[in-house]
């Protein structure tokens, strides 16, 4: 399963040109994207840009780990980031690796040699050590695009719908020029964190025959939304499939500005029969926090679910009613 980086690059040297031009172009817009390399800590860093208007759908930030190998296709997580992050186009493309640190924890996941923080804990850093050495962490290529604020959207159906075109038409194509993915919706993950968690929300029940996984940390939900999110995530699954549910993860903190809602986001899922699971670690609602805790528990449970899941054809969905958005950004 594994090459050496040199074997790896190599692999993939005649897939980067200074221009992509993309094999799906979607109406009114010449979306062609350009990728620049780089290395970084084990990882190949690719720069995409795309000629839109809309800013979410301009650039992204691709992490290819050199662990990954050509003679087959791997997942694939689209990191999803903050308020904050979100205002300011670099800070936002930089966001998952140079304030929550998703790099230096997917390396710890790949050595298995997760370290206690206040935030982790000594015993679920030792669980995860432990579950590392019956099955060593597998390996998925890091998507960190921009992610669109959806506060105050005149049409957030409309605008997620666009990006969500976006990610699957010209995104995933362009990544797939530099990484051995699979476009497949059951390989793509999603994680979002603080107002990136309420944005993989709404994709996840919008959307659902296109995302494979949702993983949502400490999610910027008011308590009062939670009823609604799972019924429109359980009933968005039921028009799946059989057998091609989606599952959830709920992460936060004791201290987390959003905790009582987080989690009774997830009792609600668990009453509407909606597969999900739900981590409550130290610490509050912060960049540290995600540090510590947040990208490693995030990928960790990227990594065994969508590895876990057969790579199928899903079915389309039709739309639901949307439910009303928290009117603040709050701290994400």
């Amino acid at each position: 399963m594994l090459t050496s980086r040199r074997g790896f690059l190599s692999a993939f040297a005649t897939c980067l040109a200074p221009a992509t031009a993309l094999g799906h172009v979607e109406a009114g817009a010449e979306a062609a994207a350009q990728a620049g390399v780089g290395q970084v800590g084990g990882f190949a860093v690719h720069e995409l840009r795309f000629t839109h208007t809309a800013r979410a759908m301009q650039q992204a930030r691709v992490y290819v780990p050199h662990e990954l190998t050509p003679d087959q296709t791997w997942p694939v997580a689209i990191l999803l980031h903050g308020y904050a992050q979100a205002l300011a186009d670099e800070r936002a493309l930089a966001a998952w690796r140079a304030e929550y640190n998703v790099l230096d924890a997917y390396r710890s996941l790949v050595q298995g040699e997760v370290i206690e923080t206040p935030a982790l804990g000594r015993e679920r850093a030792r669980e995860i050590n432990q579950d590392l050495q019956t099955a060593p962490f597998h390996g998925m290529v890091l998507i960190n695009p921009v992610t669109p604020i959806p506060y105050f959207q005149r049409d957030l159906g409309q605008t997620l719908e666009r990006y969500t075109d976006w990610i699957h038409q010209e995104l995933l194509p362009a990544v797939a020029q530099v990484a051995p993915i699979s476009t497949a919706p059951e390989a793509l993950g999603l994680a979002g964190v603080s107002m990136g968690g309420l944005v993989g929300l709404e994709l996840m029940w919008r959307f659902p025959e296109r995302f494979g996984a949702f993983c949502g940390v400490q999610i910027a939900i008011k308590r009062s939304q939670v009823q609604r999110y799972a019924w429109l995530l359980q009933r968005a699954f039921g028009h799946l499939k059989a057998g091609q549910g989606r599952p959830i993860r709920v992460v936060t903190a004791k201290r987390d500005t959003y905790r009582w809602s987080n989690q009774a986001f997830y009792d609600a899922l668990r009453h509407n029969h909606v597969d999900a699971t739900f981590e409550l670690r130290e610490g509050a609602h912060t960049s540290r926090w995600m540090r510590q805790a947040g990208s490693l528990e995030s990928l960790v449970w990227l990594d065994r679910t969508l590895h876990a899941r057969e790579v199928s054809t899903s079915t389309a969905t039709g739309g639901f009613e949307e439910p009303a958005l928290a009117a603040e950004p709050g701290g994400g």
